[in-house]
């Protein structure tokens, strides 16, 4: 499920914000203070870790993606021109092999820099601007620059592309050509928040649901653009700002007081023809998304984490421990506590999701997420001797974290995909690593 409220397009992702802006799951707990022990056991004991398989360059401050077999390094501003270069690694076929450049380039922004995705053979920068967000189009093979458009890309089935936004004041939806940006289709005017229905396999939107100008409800093929079932605004309005929502079958639609700080009223729709199944009058939560046998549903104001009949609205289960979920993988949900120890590592767990029951404690980690669909997720933390990263598996079926790999000399700040990844070593520069199969 992918939110972008076209009226005020912020940074998200990490795909999440994300969305928003979404703990791990175990056995019982002997078996968790086992697992634990035998990872300090066998990090502690193992021998001395291979060097980084590639040094790469970057310097603090770069943001570095893992994507498709390549490495983009994005540099912080240079200079007071506001340009930014911008590098494109190969990995290599195998370990101990160099990194191979393909290619630099410099991207003018007086924004922020921030994400890259791909689509048929096009790199997609996205540049946060003061006035809106903007999509830079790159040959990934060259850099040579294909085009430049206002709006957040989003990945479409069919392989299609659509921008999101336009400014801060209007936005506005488009479907367009990846490789050469040109217009398919689009919904001008200035429209509310935008929700997709995803396909699970490749993240690409099949169906995207927003609200009008006029305050209706629409539901439009994301290839072609047609409307598919509309709804339109109630008599005397809605008693909020309209938040749409794309969860599993259904489409959730909450009304928010933004100056009273609460939900009017949330309201469930059939996703295909928009027919009403249920509504919850001033819920005590703010947000709701799919988190498999239930819907997820996060407080307001506090921290609370709640299960939900997406039958019938009704609460199941509620934890005030764990604060928000990471990932879903079946019937088990990642989740972190609502605690504030400083640094980056979050405190990790995985919940049954038709219970809410704790399966696992799994500690304090970095996340670095895999951005293979369906792929591996990643935990981070140093060694004893503060000279190596340790690289754990957060295994949600089995409850467990499984030691991957001993990187030397990394420091943090990792991103994956697949079996690869890259971490800033202490000099700001960074490292790739292959990991075990």
């Amino acid at each position: 499920m992918t939110l972008i409220d076209l009226g005020e397009v912020r940074g998200d992702r990490e795909p999440g914000s994300a969305p928003r802006p979404p703990r791990a799951v175990g056995r019982p707990l002997r078996a968790v203070l086992a697992g634990v022990l035998a990872l300090f056991v066998l990090a502690s004991s193992a021998p001395v870790a291979r060097p980084a398989s590639a040094v790469l360059g970057g310097k603090l401050g770069s943001q570095v993606v893992v994507l498709g077999g390549r490495v983009y390094v994005l540099a912080p501003e240079v200079g007071s021109g506001g340009s930014r270069e911008v590098t494109a690694h190969a990995t290599p076929a195998r370990a101990g092999a160099g990194i191979r450049t393909l290619w630099h380039t410099t991207v003018t922004s007086t924004g922020r820099l921030d994400g890259v995705q791909e689509r048929d053979g096009v790199a997609l920068l996205i540049d946060y601007q003061p006035d809106g967000v903007k999509t830079v189009a790159l040959d990934v093979a060259t850099g040579e620059r294909r085009w430049q458009q206002a709006g957040y890309p989003a990945l479409a089935a069919g392989g299609g592309l659509l921008l999101l936004g336009d400014d801060v004041e209007r936005g506005q939806l488009r479907s367009v050509d990846p490789t050469s940006g040109r217009v398919r289709w689009s919904v001008p005017g200035r429209l509310g928040r935008v929700a997709f229905s995803d396909r699970d396999a490749d993240g690409a939107a099949e169906q995207v649901a927003l609200v009008t100008a006029a305050g209706g409800i629409e539901l439009r093929d994301a290839v072609s653009g047609a409307v598919r079932a509309s709804l339109a605004a109630p008599p005397g309005g809605w008693q909020g700002g309209l938040h749409v929502e794309v969860a599993g079958d259904l489409l959730l639609a909450s009304e928010h007081d933004e100056a009273e700080g609460e939900v009017r009223r949330m309201a469930a729709y059939g996703l295909a023809g928009l027919d009403r199944r249920w509504a919850v009058e001033r819920p005590s939560f703010g947000y709701a998304g799919a988190c498999g046998a239930v819907l997820c549903a996060f407080a307001y104001q506090g921290s609370e984490l709640s299960g939900l009949d997406p039958a019938t609205g009704e609460v199941r289960w509620t934890t005030p421990r764990w604060q928000s979920v990471v990932a879903v993988r079946g019937d088990r949900l990642l989740v972190i506590a609502d605690e504030q120890a400083g640094g980056t590592a979050s405190h990790l767990g995985v919940l049954d999701a038709a219970t809410g029951r704790e399966v696992a404690d799994l500690g304090r980690w970095d996340l670095a997420f895999s951005r293979t669909p369906g792929g591996p997720y990643y935990g981070t933390r140093p060694d004893r001797d503060g000279r190596s990263l340790v690289v754990v598996e957060l295994d949600l079926a089995g409850a467990a974290v499984r030691v991957r790999d001993v990187l030397p000399g990394a420091a943090g700040d990792c991103a994956a995909d697949g079996r690869d990844i890259v971490c800033r070593r202490p000099s700001g520069t960074y490292g790739w690593w292959r990991l075990p199969a």
